[in-house]
């Protein structure tokens, strides 16, 4: 889904909690909406890390594998998802000159985390404009709980990722 837009607004949950709702509209006319808890990290009046939030709670919920099997409403063990140990990862986008850390997210491996970071830097590729910006350099890095790089996607990669998705589609 391409996004074309983006709005953030007050809304109420289950028993009045104050949420926050972030609703991601397509060119298609599709949306996507998350509803939050309203956090201190939040600025209410321009959306911004309510934005960096959904994103976050998105890549979880995209990368989660099974959810959609459950039938049933146990939790899983802390750390573990449908017999896979997951970890936490904090991808780090590329905007200009600086790079914008993302809220740490739960993934369920290493290769999740990467394939996820892929898909993202195939996304930022059709922002890039040639003659404005850096079409060489990294597009998203993603370190581990520890802090340790996992991985580093950059603009050629990226390219070759996107030349190969969309040779796969023919």
């Amino acid at each position: 889904m391409q996004i074309v837009g983006v709005n953030v607004e007050p809304t109420s949950g289950l028993e009045g909690r104050s949420l926050l709702r972030v609703v991601f509209q397509g060119e298609g006319g599709e949306s996507v909406s998350v509803e939050m808890a309203r956090g201190e990290l939040v600025d209410e009046a321009s959306g911004v890390g309510a934005i960096d939030r959904a994103k976050a709670i998105l890549v979880q919920t995209a990368t989660f594998e099974g959810s959609g099997d459950r039938t049933d409403t146990r939790p899983t063990d802390s750390g573990v998802t449908d017999g896979m140990v997951s970890k936490i990862y904090t991808f780090e986008y590329r905007e200009g000159d600086e790079a914008r850390l993302l809220p740490p997210c739960d993934m369920p491996s290493a290769e999740a985390a990467r394939a996820e970071a892929v898909r993202c830097a195939i996304d930022m590729l059709i922002d890039l404009q040639p003659g404005n910006d850096d079409l060489t350099g990294w597009l998203v890095r993603v370190r581990d709980d520890s802090g340790a790089e996992v991985c580093t996607i950059d603009v050629a990669e990226a390219e070759a990722a996107r030349q190969a998705n969309d040779n796969a589609s023919l």
